[in-house]
């Protein structure tokens, strides 16, 4: 689907579990996640595991029950345990019917009436789709967009510029419409606020719909989670999930750019380049362009907590970076990387790292970010890029639990990532809010190698803990450290 396809999820990694026999009449149920500050679910009936961990802008996928009325209940896994959030009491299951449970609203909710954490139904379009038709029902499940009134959602040709002369769907919010079988072909979604067609919230551009002939949809307006897919005029504060029978898929504005921020921490380039180095990149085999005229070590661009905005063509482009020292000529590059695909929507941390000339090789090092703020908790993700430094072993404990002394005399419990070696990353660890000591112990001599104590963690906090060694260049005498990114 051009320009807009994030991700196609079959929802194979959510357990689904049906309970139906051959002689009981049987109805299908699925669940949908649609609050932004929340963490991934499991979902119950009757006490019994449904559907595990539904993470935010996912669907479960239909599952079979047994005609029956359920206690739903959704729990938030948490750092803490699992906990419910949102209980449904009686949900009437009847033969054949077609039930979606959507998760609306947000954590953080200050009223009952400010956009509340709690569940809703939904039910299918009622048109039987033909052959050449896709079923559509339309659900405005955005709290963001919801704070401005009611939204209109106008559905047109992809060449239609203007909406002078359309009728849109008006919807509030957490409210839905059926918009019966059309024909499965492309068409242009815009939603736009307060009944002025001339503000547009969100600018789907062409979207094409034939790879979903014959099937029943649903369409949620949802809030985007990040700087760089809400930031205007690249992004919107909405994007739009479209649930299948079984799969999803995360429809964003048309002109939502990729993000990229990059660090330096080669310890040796500054002496090999005989001074700062440039960075230049490409993008789909295009022509170079300087992108950081000065790079200087433990740089980082834009910022500690920011992103600059970079292109993706049709939902994503390669970039290539060429690395010289600064002569403003990329005939002189030290070091050209493989090619990074950037994706629109998400955000990159891209590590210069290594020796130039030496061992462990100079490299990029570029892993992607998940920056959506999830109010239960603070989650981090760690990345050896101390080329000084071989195996380490990384401990992350409550302040003042343990002391130096302890770690390196095994006194601290098992490492939180261990066997961490150059270049490694971690996936992201979600952990309590509170004060933390982080010790990076060097295998080879057992000594804590890096220590960073008293560090808060606040519930909604993302961070990217990144290992670095002493500018060599400068012959700083300082030990390694430990730089912290954030969202």
């Amino acid at each position: 689907m051009k320009n807009m396809i994030k991700v196609l999820v079959a929802s194979v990694s959510l357990v689904l579990i049906g309970c139906s026999d051959d002689e009981t009449p049987v109805g299908s149920i699925r669940v949908i996640h649609t609050v932004p500050d929340a963490p991934a679910v499991n979902v119950l009936l009757n006490g019994s595991t449904k559907v595990t961990n539904l993470d935010y802008e996912h669907s479960s996928g239909y599952t079979q029950v047994d005609e029956d009325t359920y206690e739903v209940s959704v729990q938030a896994i948490t750092p803490a345990g699992n906990a419910e959030v949102i209980n449904v009491p009686a949900l009437g299951v009847a033969e054949d019917s077609r039930t979606t449970i959507v998760a609306v609203g947000t954590v953080t909710a200050e009223t009952p009436t400010d956009v509340a954490l709690e569940a809703i139904t939904v039910n299918d379009s009622v048109a039987t789709p033909g052959g050449s038709e896709v079923a559509i029902r339309v659900l405005h499940a955005s709290p963001t967009a919801g704070s401005l009134g009611d939204v209109d959602i106008y559905v047109t040709d992809p060449g239609v510029a203007t909406l002078n002369g359309f009728t849109p769907v008006t919807l509030g919010y957490k409210q839905d419409a059926d918009m019966l079988a059309v024909p499965a072909t492309s068409y242009r979604i815009r939603i736009t606020a307060n009944g002025n067609d001339s503000n547009i919230l969100y600018d789907s551009g062409s979207v094409d719909l034939s790879g979903f002939a014959g099937e029943k949809l649903i369409v949620a307006a949802i809030d985007t989670t990040n700087d760089t897919e809400s930031d205007t005029p690249e992004g919107s504060p909405v994007k739009l999930l479209v649930a299948t029978d079984d799969a999803d898929l995360t429809l964003l504005d048309s002109s939502t750019e990729a993000g990229a921020r990059v660090v330096h921490l080669s310890p040796n380039a500054a002496s090999a380049a005989m001074g700062p180095v440039e960075v230049f990149a490409s993008v789909d085999g295009g022509a170079t362009a300087e992108l950081i005229p000065t790079f200087n070590y433990f740089d980082i661009v834009p910022g500690a907590d920011s992103y600059v905005g970079v292109e993706a063509v049709d939902g994503a482009s390669d970039y290539v970076f060429d690395v010289a020292p600064n002569t403003d000529t990329v005939a002189d590059s030290v070091y050209t990387s493989d090619p990074q695909t950037l994706m629109a929507g998400n955000e990159y941390t891209v590590i210069a790292a290594g020796y130039v000339g030496g061992t462990p090789a100079f490299r990029l090092l570029a892993t992607q970010d998940d920056n959506r703020s999830v109010v239960t908790e603070a989650r981090v993700k760690v990345i050896h890029g101390a080329a000084a430094v071989g195996t380490v072993d990384v401990y992350v404990t409550p302040a003042g639990d343990f002391s130096v002394a302890d770690v390196e005399g095994g006194m601290a419990g098992a490492p939180l990532v261990p066997n961490f070696d150059f270049a490694d990353i971690t996936d992201y660890v979600s952990v309590a809010e509170g004060s933390y000591d982080i010790r990076v112990v060097d295998q080879m001599s057992g000594s804590v190698a890096i220590n960073v104590e008293g560090r808060q963690l606040n519930k909604g906090d993302v961070i990217t803990a990144i290992a670095y060694g002493p500018d060599e260049a400068d012959n700083d005498p300082s030990t390694p450290g430990l730089m912290l990114l954030t969202n």
